[in-house]
């Protein structure tokens, strides 16, 4: 829709009280038939507006008194969910790049704080033979963490990794160490973030695949309309295909109301019609996209964190007395003890919640598509209204084939070098097949 046949549409539809129908609008704005009628389902999609169908079949417009302010408030809403996704893809690019960073920067940072206690207390206890020789909980635990710990073993995890590939065949990498921690902690992003494209693009294949005429219950396989919405009396669900693929309504003696894309009844040559898809299927969302393996790392490293970070707080007195008795590292670190805990508690519990919240969205993913799927079976077995419905809307299926035979213009070639169509009349044949 341009501006300026937006605003003469708009002005019109003011000036004649809100009700108006094609005729009214083309006359009043000088706009041509077929504009104003684009226009007109253009404006009712945007500001929710209404399509009227007489008992003669005359079509009529309604709009609402504050139109105008429902469309300003939706164009609002889309530059506010605009100005949102843009910065929703900012933060998300910054924890993309700095999570897995903070999640090893961590795990050093409690090692080293570990450490520098351990020796503060070795060095409390000089006379102890066993300490001084690294016993007790420094023995016990850092031998395990750096030489028995699979996560800190790069060597025998990829090895374990090739053999596992190996085995499967299938497992490949699609993102490196630190895309899989953000992809652990945040997931991948929307599945079905292309959905309106793959609706329409399915919807357009019903059409054609329909000659270019469908009644609107053959499109509801891929909407979302529920079944006791108010739309589905007014078929208010089928402005935007309108507008999308330049459709318009045809009405039964009746009052059945078809729709006819003019536009989508023309092909370029005679193929072999394809089967019309069944209905639009959304995609679950997973949970993430990173591989097992690289799941089972960032999982086991951020619970490598949390039991680190558990440890170094439990023993946070100690820090303090140490920090206190002139220990650098542990006076730069002591302050961080709730922080680094902290994260290590939201690195673990971010992804349970989202694993919660995925469940929930999955289910509701799954009842549209079960929607879908009912829309669909009611159109194998349909009601004598809609076999009707569907008999009258066969009345104006056709294709219109533009084969090479019929072309009369080309530019493939200059205007001089133009085939003479005239030649084509029957009456001038008839001349040439008389010459002796």
């Amino acid at each position: 829709m341009t501006v300026a046949a937006k605003t003469l549409v708009m002005d019109a539809v003011e000036q004649l009280d809100f009700r108006v129908t094609v005729g009214d609008v083309a006359s009043s704005t000088g706009l041509a038939l077929g504009e104003a009628r684009r226009e007109l389902l253009s404006l009712a999609a945007e500001a929710e507006g209404h399509l009227q169908v007489s008992g003669q079949g005359d079509m009529a417009f309604a709009f609402a008194k504050n139109f105008r302010q429902i469309l300003t408030r939706k164009q609002q809403q889309d530059r506010q969910a605009q100005l949102r996704q843009k910065l929703w893809q900012a933060l998300l690019y910054g924890l993309r790049i700095s999570f897995g960073i903070l999640l090893i920067v961590s795990i050093v940072l409690i090692i080293l704080a570990l450490i520098a206690l351990q020796t503060a207390s070795q060095q409390e206890n000089q006379n102890n033979r066993r300490q001084d020789r690294g016993g007790g909980f420094g023995f016990f635990f850092f031998p395990n963490l750096w030489y028995g710990n699979p996560f800190w073993d790069p060597d025998g995890y990829d090895s374990d990794r090739r053999s596992r590939r190996s085995r499967r065949g299938e497992e490949k990498a699609e993102m490196n160490f630190l895309e899989a921690v953000y992809s652990f902690l945040f997931g991948d992003g929307d599945p079905n973030g292309d959905l309106d494209a793959e609706r329409y693009r399915l919807v357009g294949q019903v059409i054609r695949a329909h000659d270019g005429v469908v009644a609107g219950e053959q499109l509801l396989p891929f909407l979302d309309v529920n079944p006791g919405s108010t739309a589905l009396e007014y078929e208010d669900y089928m402005l935007p295909i309108l507008v999308k693929f330049d459709g318009q309504p045809e009405v039964s003696e009746a009052g059945q109301i078809i729709y006819r894309f003019p536009e989508l009844q023309v092909v370029a040559a005679d193929r072999q019609k394809q089967r019309p898809p069944v209905l639009l299927q959304e995609k679950l969302w997973p949970f993430s996209r990173a591989t097992p393996g690289q799941l089972t790392l960032a999982g086991g490293l951020g619970l490598l964190n949390l039991v680190l970070a558990s440890m170094l707080f439990g023993l946070r007195g100690q820090v303090a007395t140490a920090a206190a008795q002139g220990s650098g590292l542990l006076a730069l670190i002591n302050p961080l003890i709730g922080v680094l805990w902290i994260y290590g508690l939201l690195f673990m519990g971010i992804p349970l919640v989202r694993w919660l919240t995925l469940r929930r969205r999955n289910q509701k993913v799954a009842h549209r598509n079960q929607q879908r799927r009912q829309w669909a079976e009611q159109l194998r077995t349909p009601t004598e209204f809609l076999a009707h419905k569907l008999q009258f809307a066969r009345q104006f299926a056709r294709q219109a084939i533009v084969g090479q035979q019929d072309i009369i213009y080309s530019t493939e070639h200059n205007l001089v070098e133009q085939r003479d169509y005239e030649l084509d009349r029957p009456e001038f044949q008839a001349l040439l097949d008389s010459e002796p």
